[in-house]
């Protein structure tokens, strides 16, 4: 199939239009009803009745993380979009599939909003009244988030790749450079968005890429250009709204010149990156965190919106998301952190936290440093200065100097002053707000 260029009804998911169903359900997270809402059963049985009355061109079997899933799409578009992101193991109609997780998807039917249905009970995803690829993605990572962890798996909404003989993973909300950082060409990548970690260590969930297009360049994000290149050759690309926003590009992994076209033996986490695009100046260039502080960091996944971003956003917004994927992660959010937390412990993983926001004089971090950061954190000795909330557990060590950087450029403007730890203290007590509507 050639090269494809989709414009999309709406131009991004729907995770609010997603209702759950069965008697599993009793397992979300209620405290988070904007992403966990449950229907009735007769709400789900006519929407199933009216999409399994319809034909679907394309069956689609992958497997992942030990998962089977058959995607039933009716859409070219979208079926070269599921070959894209996972590694698709029986051709169109082949009549001898069998599934764990059941997925019906139609582009076709007339609604007037989206609509997803999952039946926990019977594992069947319904999607419809919607064009946007991104929704069957996501739908499979929030199936695979919710039977994961019945499984001692812990699903991660994170990047990962390995760099001198270590292996690291990689948090951050849309717009913190999760994508353009963990593409750095010196490092090997094993997957850009959604990663598993258990007994064994590291697992790849997909076999594809869904990079943002805007402001792409040969200067900036290399490997993901030269991706973009590989795919158009091979016509093998996804084009998605093209001029917007949050227009996007679909290839294989196979497309990247410098990562893992296949699973193998990844190890445990060395290193993990929680990325937050600080737009306060509270926070350091890189710091290092332990203990109660990291966990409080992913169970908010906290990072600043820009005026400007979205209609409406007219000054600066904190932005929350636990374990850095809400919208994708069912289960209560203490059970995703208890996971990650022990894995830490069991596996003596170091954690840091990346600020990609605003520095001491007002500017971002320039890219050059924010990498220059990741690489001195996995391979050398670092020079620390502890700061700590009084009468708290919270604390920062903070890394004051590397290479050329010296503390003007990598520290908070006055951090050794009393009005400065108010901040970070302040800073705390937000995080813990936010936590306690768990």
């Amino acid at each position: 199939m050639p090269n494809i260029n989709i414009t999309t009804q709406p131009t991004g998911r729907s995770p609010e239009n997603k209702y759950f169903f069965g008697n599993l359900t009793k397992e979300l997270d209620h405290t988070r009803p904007k992403y966990n809402k449950v229907g009735e059963l007769n709400e789900f049985q006519a929407f199933y009745d009216q999409l399994t009355g319809l034909h679907y061109k394309h069956q689609l079997k992958f497997t992942t993380v030990g998962i089977s899933f058959l995607v039933m799409t009716n859409d070219d578009r979208h079926a070269q979009f599921v070959k894209n992101m996972f590694v698709t193991g029986l051709p169109d109609n082949d009549p001898g599939h069998t599934s764990d997780w059941i997925i019906f998807h139609n582009t076709e039917l007339k609604l007037d909003e989206p609509k997803i249905h999952v039946n926990l009970d019977h594992k069947i995803m319904l999607i419809g009244g919607t064009t946007f690829l991104g929704e069957i993605k996501k739908g499979v990572f929030g199936i695979v988030s919710f039977e994961l962890p019945k499984r001692n798996i812990l699903p991660m909404h994170c990047a990962a790749f390995t760099y001198k003989d270590t292996t690291n993973l990689m948090f951050g909300l849309s717009g913190t450079g999760k994508t353009t950082l963990s593409s750095d060409p010196d490092f090997k990548l094993i997957g850009d968005d959604e990663i598993a970690w258990g007994d064994n260590g590291i697992q790849m969930i997909e076999a594809g890429c869904y990079a943002k297009s805007e402001g792409l360049s040969p200067e900036t994000h290399p490997t993901i250009f030269d991706a973009v290149e590989n795919a158009k050759n091979m016509d093998c690309l996804v084009e998605e709204n093209p001029g917007v926003p949050n227009a996007r590009l679909s290839y294989p992994i196979t497309m990247v010149n410098n990562a893992y076209e296949e699973e193998q033996d990844f190890g445990h986490a060395d290193n993990i990156f929680f990325l937050a695009m600080d737009a306060e100046g509270i926070l350091p260039a890189l710091s290092i965190v332990k203990g109660d502080t990291a966990r409080l960091l992913f169970e908010t996944g906290y990072t600043s919106q820009m005026p400007g971003t979205e209609a409406g956003v007219d000054k600066i917004q904190k932005v929350f998301s636990p374990c850095y994927g809400s919208p994708f992660m069912p289960r209560p959010v203490r059970e995703y952190s208890d996971m990650l937390m022990n894995k830490i412990e069991q596996n003596n993983c170091t954690v840091f936290l990346l600020n990609t926001g605003m520095g001491s004089n007002g500017q971002r971090y320039p890219l050059e440093l924010t990498r220059s950061s990741i690489k001195t954190a996995i391979t050398d000795k670092l020079d620390t200065r502890y700061v700590r909330v009084k009468d708290s557990d919270f604390s920062l060590c903070m890394v004051q100097n590397f290479h050329d950087y010296t503390p003007a450029d990598l520290l908070p403007a006055l951090c050794n002053t009393f009005g400065y730890k108010e901040k970070l203290k302040n800073f705390k007590d937000n995080l813990e707000e936010v936590v306690s509507g768990f």
